[in-house]
């Protein structure tokens, strides 16, 4: 304890009682990019594990349970999404930084087990932390579990919600904490790196980044860049993709083989690039082989902390990025991982935020499908995968770390034999990259699959003009938040071009900010006139003016 006083940096005085402190009140911002997406998401799925990132970071110092614990409360003060929470106002997503927060720490002393009961008992609360939801309303974001493992050896475990915490946060958090108990345990000032800014300036220096002209010449690239794309990938389907998307996912995992993990680093230096291109450029010729298409495009997350003062903060800064994977001409490996790289350097060059992105792509789109991209990519260079995921945002998900693959799947479109055949052919495919980098795509080999045979559409509702009072209030609604007339109460809103942030403006005009009848998922559920009014009226049925 008096190791813990020697600390210079001062955390916040805990309060007694749960959730944040009110003496002087938080401090507003908008939020960012990142947050709003990570938000909508989770809104979306209802899944804990999938946007609860949980961590355990080893502490080797000789110190008390009172100095991790005034570790983790100097963390606390130092970050600011560490002590948020979030809400929405008139449709739009901001963030309420508290100046203090009580530090939401469990301590637990196993010291007593033997290695084999320690490591399952970790094991055991990493889960129960992967599936204990978060409440944005309530901060803060996180919680942590500190345990005694025996004299001198310490371990925390953290669990973060995305809003507040990315990947490049779990090393920030890991390089603090060790360096605070090593300071702890020296009796010495800990040398922490400045943050010239906080986190809600940083939301708002990006938006005012993102002046009309800049916003101008983004629009120009990307819709250049764009222009001819396919709107949904022509990779089979095991069933008809549904009107309305529900979310539901599930994964299949295999450990790459410890040959092509030990090959990587030495190929990626003769190409020239990274591993995640190989990574990626395997995934392209996957997706090749397996749709016939020579014009994808994959969403890529890019870690979107060019600015060096982001560099040391702890908060969620993930952008998704666009990538059109170009594989016209029967390129060799060598070819396409060039080609890959080159894809996503422009992108650097013109990065904007994907909310942004999507507003600038063509109207109509089909009912049901994510905007801009439905196959997605996702490299982790150190950690593991978590816990197994019950839902999907995207059709489909290469996610690589540690040494492991998994291919996350819409359940409503793929079965679990399809998705293993892919994963499969991508292990081989990733091989003969690494091999033989001179093979070209149509030498690799692929499982063949055959096409199921297409199902007739359903004939759609015959055109149907907005009537009755609850009918013709969410048609007001849509026509000042989308611009567009209803012609017919039938008629999707995403397909006309609407997105999720205009989706989210739309809720609040109709229900109030205090009102939670329909929700985001709600809305997805079924995105027309007709739908919002029956959720409507049940939202309001059985109450008095």
């Amino acid at each position: 304890a008096a190791r813990g006083r020697a600390f210079v940096s001062t955390p916040p005085t805990p309060t007694a009682g749960h959730g944040p402190p009110t003496p002087g009140g938080p401090v507003t911002a908008p939020a960012s990019h990142a947050q709003e997406r990570a938000w909508l998401a989770a809104s979306l799925t209802h899944d804990t594990p999938t946007y609860c990132a949980v961590d355990e970071f080893p502490v080797h110092a000789s110190v008390t349970e009172d100095d991790v614990a005034h570790a983790l409360a100097v963390l606390t003060g130092r970050h600011e999404p560490l002590r948020t929470v979030l809400r929405t106002v008139d449709g739009r997503l901001t963030q309420d930084v508290y100046p203090r927060i009580e530090p939401p720490v469990v301590h637990l002393d196993l010291s007593g087990h033997d290695a084999a009961a320690q490591t399952e008992e970790r094991r055991s609360l990493r889960a129960r932390l992967a599936r204990h939801p978060f409440d944005p309303l309530d901060a803060p974001l996180w919680r942590a579990t500190v345990l005694k493992l025996g004299e001198g050896a310490w371990s925390v475990l953290f669990a973060a919600h995305h809003t507040v915490y990315d990947t490049a946060s779990r090393f920030n958090v890991h390089a603090e904490l060790t360096e605070l108990c090593a300071a702890a345990e020296e009796g010495r000032a800990p040398r922490l790196p400045p943050l010239p800014f906080g986190y809600g300036a940083y939301a708002r220096r990006e938006r005012e980044r993102f002046t009309p002209g800049r916003c101008d010449a983004l629009a120009a690239y990307w819709r250049a860049h764009l222009d001819g794309l396919p709107p949904v990938h022509t990779l089979p389907l095991d069933r008809p993709r549904p009107s309305a998307r529900a979310f539901g996912g599930a994964e299949v995992r295999t450990a790459l083989p410890v040959d092509v993990t030990a090959a990587l680093a030495a190929a990626a230096r003769l190409h020239g690039t990274r591993p995640v291109m190989l990574f990626l450029a395997a995934y392209t010729a996957l997706l090749h082989h397996h749709s016939g298409s020579d014009d994808l495009a994959v969403g890529l997350p890019v870690a979107n902390r060019t600015e060096p003062g982001t560099r040391s903060m702890v908060g969620t800064f993930v952008n998704m990025r666009l990538v059109r994977a170009d594989l016209t001409g029967d390129p060799d490996l060598t070819e396409l991982v060039r080609r890959t790289t080159a894809a996503v350097r422009a992108g650097d060059r013109h990065d904007i935020p994907f909310q942004a992105l999507v507003e600038l792509l063509p109207a109509p789109r089909p009912p049901g499908v994510p905007p801009g991209y439905q196959l997605a990519f996702n490299h982790t260079p150190a950690g593991s995968l978590g816990a197994p995921v019950s839902s999907c945002e995207e059709d489909l998900l290469l996610d690589i770390a540690d040494g492991t693959a998994r291919l996350v799947y819409d359940t409503a479109l793929f079965d679990r034999a399809t998705v293993d055949t892919l994963l499969a052919d991508y292990v081989r495919m990733l091989a003969t990259l690494l091999d033989a980098p001179g093979t070209r795509l149509s030498r690799l080999r692929a499982t063949p699959r055959p096409r199921p045979a297409p199902v007739p559409a359903a004939p759609a509702p015959a055109a149907t003009a907005p009537r009755g009072d609850a009918q013709k209030r969410v048609a007001a609604v849509w026509q000042e938040v989308l611009g567009t007339d209803v012609a017919d109460v039938h008629q999707d809103f995403f397909a006309l071009g609407g997105h999720s942030l205009q989706a989210l403006r739309m809720l609040a005009r109709l229900t109030g900010e205090h009102t939670t009848g329909i929700t985001l998922r709600t809305f997805f559920a079924d995105p027309t006139v007709a739908g919002l009014a029956t959720a409507l009226a049940r939202t309001n049925h059985g109450r008095t003016a």
